[in-house]
């Protein structure tokens, strides 16, 4: 069976050595009849082919990306001068596009084209029997193409009902609303890379008691279905874990003997826990690897240090958290953030980072700015920062403001 993009370079290969044997025969008659005619001719012809060829090269490399870019937008209006120009352009990227799984079928396709050409042109049988038998091979290409697409498009689908069930899976794990504490603001986002991500963020009260806010920011490996489903079941054992401890260290550890023994090997779960006291003005905070804390207190920006290990959820059997805690004052601002901000990147693969974080922070501006618009300016200046690259990571970020 013919490789569609290796028949291709076969056969400009071969028009290659036809040009050299006909440059050598032509050679040949001038040094044994002296008629050099031909051969002036065939060089002057070969000299501009190959001027030519580099220079339609050069002018098809710099309209590859375009002829691209017009197929993607065609749409249902697709032209057929529009497909063939992209089909010849992007051969090999097509070609090595294609599962490894299906890949036979359009071997086998293109196979069928070519032996239907060859009955077409060495007129095999009498009559009409070679149109018969080159459209019969072309039709049973035709329809083994079609059948592909059409296998690809139903998986397509499949993965978009998956994808769109999975985003309204997340979407139930977040709040609706922002959580009402005297003396503080508070907001929070959520975008995943693609339709759906592993981040998340909640609010939960730890403990019996009601008092001490638990605020979560996760980030569940992985993408899709299977990251959905691990932060239904990361969700609902943190739920049952809040109920029982006020610490954020104490629920960490419970939480992560549970995430250890129900998650595939090699799959963890990076979650940072506060817990925000709002009669002592106190945030308590257990991080298992996740982004640090920022905090902006007066004029000092810094990220926020915990002692001991900072394994994500999973990754031992056995690890016991700390935590430490702040006062936070009237004006202080806290932002807790997944490195789907930090590690944001540009065209020319320029991370945010975290000296551009801490730059948003330390803004005269957001002293007088509610924590849902701090959420947008930080959020802004990364939108601005990536431009028109794509979405690598998922970004969560919850902001908390003490006011008075």
């Amino acid at each position: 069976m013919i490789d569609p993009v290796r028949f291709r370079r076969i056969l400009v290969q071969l028009l290659k050595v036809l040009i050299i044997v006909e440059l050598v025969g032509a050679f040949a008659e001038g040094t044994s009849g002296g008629h050099w005619s031909r051969f002036g001719v065939d060089l002057i012809i070969a000299g501009i082919l190959y001027v030519a060829g580099e220079r339609i090269t050069a002018v098809l490399q710099e309209r590859r990306d375009t002829a691209r870019k017009r197929m993607e937008q065609a749409g249902d209006n697709i032209r057929l001068w529009d497909a063939l120009i992209f089909s010849l352009l992007w051969t090999d990227q097509i070609y090595a596009g294609i599962p490894a799984d299906r890949r036979r079928l359009v071997v086998i396709a293109y196979t069928l084209i070519a032996f239907g050409l060859i009955a077409a042109f060495v007129r095999i049988g009498s009559g009409l029997m070679p149109l018969v038998i080159a459209g019969g091979l072309v039709l049973g290409a035709v329809n083994l193409i079609t059948w592909l697409i059409s296998l690809e498009r139903g998986e397509r689908e499949t993965l978009q009902t998956e994808l769109r069930l999975a985003h309204d899976v997340q979407v139930s794990l977040m709040p609706k609303e922002q959580p009402v504490v005297p003396g503080f603001d508070i907001a929070g986002m959520s975008v995943p890379a693609k339709e759906v991500g592993g981040d998340l963020f909640d609010y939960l009260y730890l403990g019996d008691g009601g008092t001490r806010l638990g605020i979560s920011v996760v980030d569940v490996s992985g993408k899709g279905m299977q990251a959905a489903m691990a932060a239904v079941f990361t969700s609902g054992a943190y739920a049952s874990e809040a109920r029982q401890f006020r610490s954020p260290a104490d629920v960490l550890s419970r939480l992560n003997r549970a995430v250890y023994h129900h998650s595939r090997r090699g799959h963890f779960v990076s979650f940072l826990l506060a817990g925000l006291d709002a009669g002592t003005r106190t945030l308590y905070y257990a991080n298992a690897g996740q982004t640090k804390p920022l905090l902006r207190s007066g004029g000092d920006v810094r990220w926020l240090e915990v002692d001991g290990v900072h394994f994500p959820l999973g990754a031992q059997p056995e690890t016991t958290y700390q935590e430490s805690a702040v006062v936070v004052t009237p004006g202080d601002i806290v932002c807790l953030l997944t490195d789907g901000f930090t590690e944001a990147m540009n065209d020319a693969r320029d991370p945010f980072g975290q000296e551009r974080v801490e730059a948003v922070f330390r803004r005269p501006d957001l002293a007088v700015l509610t924590a849902a618009e701090i959420v947008q300016v930080l959020s802004g200046e990364v939108r601005r920062h990536v431009g028109e690259a794509p979405q690598h990571d998922d970004m969560t970020m919850v902001v908390i403001k003490a006011v008075a």
